[in-house]
């Protein structure tokens, strides 16, 4: 279980954790629920009123399936030995990863009261 602010990097952790907490800035991993919105309080010292988001992490969802998923992993783990097709894929993936954040934010946003 681990808690910080948005990394550069993953770390053994973004490889493992099930679950992810965020608010704000501030973030916590764990392989449950629990656990990652336990790690992420440790770093809370702001604004009690700040929303507090726990989702599935390193796993598919609606907006990003467990395939790619799966995939992305394997292509970021031989990052170093790719073809350059495999690199492109690669792109595609993180670039899917990233418009399934904005579409997981926009559907959070459509369910505030």
């Amino acid at each position: 279980m681990a808690a910080a602010e948005v990394p550069d990097v993953e770390t053994p952790i973004h490889q493992t954790a099930r679950f992810r907490a965020y608010a704000d800035k501030a973030q916590g991993f764990g392989s449950t629920p629990h656990e990652a919105l336990t790690a992420l309080m440790t770093y809370l010292t702001g604004d009690p009123s700040v929303p507090i988001v726990i989702w599935p992490y390193n796993r598919g969802d609606a907006f990003f399936t467990d395939t790619q998923q799966e995939r992305l992993r394997e292509l970021k783990a031989r990052s170093a030995t790719l073809t350059a097709s495999e690199r492109e894929e690669l792109e595609r993936l993180v670039e899917a990863a990233f418009d399934a954040t904005v579409a997981r934010t926009q559907a959070l946003q459509s369910m505030k009261p």
